[in-house]
């Protein structure tokens, strides 16, 4: 439990940090046309700000979640070393140690190859053309 503590407030914090520098990553101006247009502060954060910074926080956030799944495997709550506990319980029922082992890795590479490509999907379906580069800075001259 208080592994899974540490790691949740480990966690949110990098989130939180994540969050906050994509939020400043705006142009101030984008605050200032919100206003301009009538909206409260949190009219202009849920209907401007965020829908843009998460966009460009999704690819951080992406890293941060394969990092819980790497994390949580070290501290004995889900992951590499339960899926090692359950070849091993597999191996001794089966006396097959290499095929135990075999799926424990197939199981962990799933998963992670599972996270990577869902929000790859994600990130593609809220990109706006335009709004950022391959590269990921601002294009210019548009």
């Amino acid at each position: 439990m208080p592994a899974v503590l540490c790691l949740a407030i480990f966690t949110s914090v990098r989130v939180a940090e994540q969050v906050r520098a994509g939020i400043n990553s705006l142009p101030r101006g984008q605050r200032m046309a919100g206003t301009a247009m009538g909206l409260t502060q949190a009219q202009t954060y849920r209907h401007v700000i965020l829908p843009q910074a998460f966009r460009i926080i999704l690819p951080p956030l992406t890293s941060e979640f394969m990092n819980i799944i790497k994390n949580s495997s070290v501290a004995l709550t889900i992951g590499l070393l339960e899926l090692t506990g359950r070849a091993r319980a597999m191996q001794e029922f089966s006396f097959r140690v290499f095929e135990a082992f075999t799926a424990a890795t197939v199981i962990y590479l799933l998963t992670n190859l599972v996270v990577v490509l869902a929000m790859r999907a994600l990130e593609k379906s809220v990109r706006v053309p335009g709004l950022i580069a391959a590269g990921g800075a601002p294009q210019a001259g548009h």
